[in-house]
């Protein structure tokens, strides 16, 4: 038998629990709806109705419209007036402005930016994925409390008065067109910046890099040439130079570029080399001893080829600089070793290398007995020797004497036609000598063809990697038997750190 008394639930509409909703879920909820759609919840109550007025956060993006594809109409009529209605009606503070589009008018743009600058934005994101760039308005340098600014296909021309943006901390130029001269001006006047990416730049060729707040950065294009002024807490590095400048504009007898560009970045933890830019490094003189220890650098990321000496001497004089290595990748470079010996050669013609000076190959310690600082053969007027230009150690101990003979008179050389291989071959083992122990190595990861130079220089590494854990080489090779012969090579080398373990693929 049933009970008499019938206990009503209380009843409550849908629409009553979403207006009841407390104030910040419903922030919460427009924040994470597309424009289009958080305009249309004014539909669902009263309370509802103006609340996407006050969202901080505006997002345009093309594709995420359902407007018609036909670019007039696109231009004339849908966007352009969606986007106007958006900004007139707005009543709070616009924290965020995001543009996505694939066309649209400049002056359209102008209009929006002028309302943004007036409008105390601090994050603005412009990506015009366009076959001419938008030439930025004049009041978009007015911007006070920017703090975030991504361009994407722009040209920046600021007015004489800008003086920078006071509180910008990040800044990301993607094929933005602005000159030498505009570029070193805005970096340096933002003295906030923190985090600054640049990526395929237009007119801008000498990149000059000054901050004393900056952190990171990244750059992925080409240049003439890159420095930087002051950048005392940088810690992280990346760059990719995609144009192989180097012979062009490297200066003939100038201070390496590794000391001139990274020598002032003593915060550095991260260091990433890609393409040309560890050729553009390696060009000029290194100095006798690097001026810099880097004993927060805890992980290089590096491209290179072993083929080019002076790559090799670059990449070594970065490792004895780096005493707290911890994480080491390596990807060699794709490259006919018939270059090797020309590339020697061509690295002594742009070093300063006169008979009164001792070689920075000699410093460096290529050779595992090195003559004396003290010798000099002051008598020696005619060297006589038979010799094989495709062995680097030959050729070193070659320059060696010449330096070390101010008053050499007569030079008489005899040819070998020895295979090539022997090239850096004997160039890493010459550093079996040579204190570069890199005490808190544990990981190194190698990309690799199998050719000798790399071996050796795999072999150079466990050797001097005395805590080394891992080991992890890549090998490109579509020979059972050339995988074979590697392997083998790599089991037989001796290991400093009896935990290193090597992970072949």
């Amino acid at each position: 038998m049933g009970s008499p008394y019938k206990m009503e639930t209380p009843h409550r509409s849908s629409s009553d629990i979403i207006s009841n909703l407390p104030d910040q879920v419903m922030e919460t909820i427009l924040a994470h709806l597309p424009i289009r759609d958080a305009i249309k919840t004014s539909l669902l109550s009263n309370k509802w109705r103006y609340k996407w007025n006050f969202i901080p956060t505006l997002v345009f993006h093309e594709q995420h419209t359902s407007f018609p594809t036909n670019p007039k109409a696109f231009l004339s009529n849908k966007l352009v007036n969606f986007v106007n209605r958006v900004l007139l009606h707005h009543n709070g503070s616009i924290e965020k402005f995001e543009l996505y589009i694939h066309s649209l008018q400049g002056y359209v743009i102008d209009s929006w930016i002028l309302f943004l600058s007036k409008n105390g934005v601090k994050e603005i994101v412009l990506m015009f994925w366009t076959r001419d760039r938008y030439e930025v308005h004049s009041s978009f340098f007015s911007f006070e409390a920017i703090c975030s600014l991504y361009l994407c296909r722009c040209i920046l021309k600021p007015p004489p008065m800008f003086k920078g943006f006071s509180y910008l901390k990040s800044l990301n130029l993607e094929s933005v067109a602005l000159a030498d001269e505009v570029f070193e001006s805005m970096i340096s006047s933002c003295t906030a910046l923190e985090i600054l990416t640049l990526m395929h730049l237009e007119g801008c060729h000498r990149i000059k890099i000054s901050g004393l707040n900056l952190k990171r950065f990244y750059f992925d294009g080409e240049f003439v040439d890159i420095s930087f002024i002051d950048a005392p807490h940088l810690s992280f590095v990346s760059i990719t130079l995609n144009d192989n400048v180097v012979d062009k504009f490297v200066r003939q007898g100038g201070i390496s570029n590794l000391v001139r560009v990274l020598g002032c970045l003593t915060a550095l933890e991260k260091l990433v080399i890609h393409h040309c830019f560890m050729q553009f490094l390696a060009m000029g003189n290194l100095l006798k001893r690097f001026p810099v220890a880097y004993d927060r650098l805890k992980t290089i990321s590096l491209y290179i080829n072993f083929n080019d000496m002076k790559q090799s001497l670059a990449m070594l004089c970065l490792f004895q600089s780096s005493p707290n290595l911890q994480e080491l990748g390596v990807e060699a470079a794709i490259d006919d070793a018939a270059e090797c010996v020309e590339d020697f050669w061509k690295a002594q013609r742009s070093l300063y290398c006169s008979m009164n000076h001792l070689c920075m190959f000699l410093v460096m310690g290529n050779l595992p007995k090195r003559l004396p600082v003290s010798v000099a053969y002051d008598c020696l007027k005619s060297i006589s020797l038979y010799i094989n230009f495709k062995d680097l150690k030959q050729s070193l101990v070659m320059l060696c004497l010449f330096q070390r003979a101010p008053n050499l008179q007569e030079l008489e050389m005899e040819v070998g036609v020895e295979d090539a291989i022997e090239y850096v071959e004997d160039f890493w083992k010459a550093q079996s000598g040579l204190n570069c122990f890199m005490n808190h190595l544990r990981v190194v990861k190698i990309s690799m063809l199998g050719a000798q130079p790399e071996l050796e220089f795999i072999e150079f590494l466990l050797a001097n990697s005395p805590v080394l854990e891992i080991l992890s080489v890549d090998h490109f090779s579509e020979k059972k038997v050339e995988e074979s012969r590697v392997l083998k090579e790599l089991m037989r080398f001796r290991r400093a750190s009896a935990k290193a373990e090597i992970e072949y693929n």
